[in-house]
C-alpha cells in the first residue's frame, strides 16, 4: 500500500462499535476509506458499490453474525474479520467455520485491531502478487 492509496473498510455493527472501539478518523489516518452499515442485508446489496478490501462484522447485529458472515464469504473472497462478545476460543472456531479469517473477542484496542487488518491485508497482497 503507498501513501496515497487507501483501503476501502466496510464496518457492518449496529453497535456502539465505531463510538467505543473504532475512531473514523483514526481508521483514515492508518489509510482506511470507512463505510459504516447497521445491517447485513443492506451491506450484501452495496458490496459492488463500496468493493471492500476488508470487512469488519460485528456481532452487534439484530440477525445471527455467523450467518451474515457465511453469507459474505459466499458473495465474495475479501477478508472478514468478526469482532464478537464469545469467549475467543469458542468465538474463534464458530467464525472460522463461518468464514471469517480473523475473530476477535470485544473489547479490542484499535492499535491491535489496526494492526491485525493490515496484516491480513499483506497477506492478501502477497498471495495476490505471488510474493
Amino acid at each position: 500500500m503507498t501513501e496515497e492509496t487507501k483501503n476501502n473498510l466496510l464496518i457492518i455493527d449496529k453497535s456502539d462499535l465505531t463510538s467505543n472501539e473504532l475512531s473514523v478518523s483514526a481508521l483514515s489516518e492508518e489509510g482506511f476509506e470507512v463505510a459504516i452499515l447497521p445491517d447485513h442485508s443492506e451491506a450484501l446489496s452495496s458490496l459492488s458499490e463500496l468493493r471492500p478490501d476488508l470487512i469488519i462484522l460485528g456481532e452487534g447485529l439484530a440477525e445471527d453474525s455467523f450467518e451474515t458472515c457465511h453469507q459474505l464469504r459466499q458473495a465474495v473472497g475479501i477478508p472478514i474479520l468478526l469482532l464478537g462478545t464469545a469467549p475467543r476460543s469458542r468465538g474463534w472456531v464458530r467464525a472460522i467455520n463461518a468464514g471469517a479469517d480473523l475473530y476477535l473477542a470485544r473489547p479490542v484496542r484499535q492499535a491491535e485491531l489496526v494492526a491485525r487488518m493490515k496484516a491480513i491485508l499483506r497477506r492478501r497482497e502477497w498471495a495476490c502478487t505471488g510474493g
